[in-house]
């Protein structure tokens, strides 16, 4: 039987949520379907680590180098990759990659589909792109994959994709942690010892992800023991402004920022809580992965994140931007070590039985064959 060619292409910028999904679903899909990775890449090399591992687990790399806004001639090298390898859909993770996918593939006989996650729009100028994103290009794709029940109501309500969109929620590989190595001399040391509390906030130093109200609660719960600390994993445009919010704070002691780290199955076995403070979320893989470690969880009730952390069961759950609230359970989880290891076995059972990888991939496998045989199954 000769293999279905499937491409994605992503603009990546590191391993985050959609580069997990792209390497999960191409290391888990069923062997009829050959899977290609077009990866665009400009200058900054922040694609480099989403080529490595997809290599590593053998999945066929093409990169686009794109320079500027609109590279006509990436579009034309996109379209020679979609025609060389004879792909028949084409999926794509970003708005970059909606547009350049779309404009490579016009007339060509190709099915299109994109997945829509709990995208940052931390500024004008990315609100603008996502709304000429769904507002225009959403409507040139086949299907549109939500990641959660929620961004998928969010679109349906603004008529964005209407009939097309299907709910696949992420699920999780471990197999691609254990590929993790630790590069020790590449990292400075987590400040951390047994002496010591660790919270710890995963993502990006955007606005919306909360780092602001975390760190105004977190003011309040050193002062009960200035032993507890926090550390934030990721870059980002707001790093600046909570360096000024740590100083002003006094917690130069307390709070750590780590930067981008490659060795996340080492960062949660050492850290003893997650804290997502986000605005907004799609179905974020921090939290299956703090589920598949069984570190404790306190998020903010946002996007799919209620599907993953039940409060007072898998977790605590509290409004978006409620440093009360914050501040309350973060003590919790200090003063209740019993209940917050019950919490993290149930998150664990929880992560392993509904989000598996399996489960995931092969929604998605189902997905490409109604596709490719023009059938809409609206139960994937």
């Amino acid at each position: 039987m000769e293999k279905v060619s499937i491409a994605y292409i992503r603009d990546g910028g590191g391993i985050f949520g959609a580069e997990r999904v792209i390497l999960t679903t191409a290391k888990n899909i069923d062997r009829k379907f050959n899977i290609i990775l077009i990866c665009t890449r400009s200058n900054d090399g922040t694609s480099s680590e989403l080529m490595e591992r997809a290599k590593e687990i053998g999945i066929q790399v093409i990169p686009v180098d794109i320079n500027g806004k609109i590279d006509v001639k990436a579009i034309y090298n996109i379209r020679k990759i979609l025609i060389k390898n004879h792909v028949k859909i084409l999926h794509s993770y970003d708005f970059k990659s909606n547009l350049y996918g779309l404009f490579a593939s016009i007339n060509l006989d190709i099915k299109r589909v994109i997945t829509a996650g709990g995208t940052t729009r931390d500024s004008l100028v990315k609100k603008f792109y996502m709304f000429i994103d769904e507002a225009f290009t959403y409507k040139y794709y086949n299907n549109i994959i939500a990641v959660s029940h929620e961004i998928c109501e969010r679109l349906t309500k603004r008529n964005i994709g209407k009939g097309r969109i299907i709910v696949i929620e992420n699920g999780i590989d471990p197999s691609l942690y254990d590929d993790e190595t630790y590069e020790g001399n590449n990292h400075e040391p987590l400040p951390i010892d047994k002496s010591k509390r660790v919270f710890a906030v995963i993502g990006r130093l955007f606005p919306d992800k909360g780092h602001r109200f975390f760190l105004q609660a977190f003011s309040h719960v050193v002062q009960n023991n200035s032993l507890n600390i926090a550390l934030l994993i990721g870059d980002g445009p707001s790093e600046e402004d909570i360096k000024i919010q740590i100083k002003d704070l006094k917690l130069e002691n307390n709070v750590f920022l780590c930067g981008v780290r490659k060795d996340m199955k080492y960062i949660y076995n050492n850290v003893d809580y997650i804290v997502m403070p986000s605005l907004t979320e799609g179905l974020p893989y921090v939290l299956l992965e703090a589920m598949l470690y069984k570190v404790p969880i306190l998020a903010t009730d946002v996007g799919g994140i209620s599907s993953l952390v039940k409060n007072d069961v898998t977790g605590y759950l509290v409004p978006p931007g409620d440093v009360e609230s914050l501040k309350n359970d973060m003590n919790k989880m200090l003063n209740n070590p019993e209940k917050i290891k019950t919490m993290a076995e149930n998150a664990y059972n929880l992560v392993k039985e509904e989000y598996s990888a399996r489960r995931m991939v092969d929604q998605i496998g189902h997905l490409y064959d109604t596709m490719i045989n023009d059938r809409l199954d609206r139960h994937a």
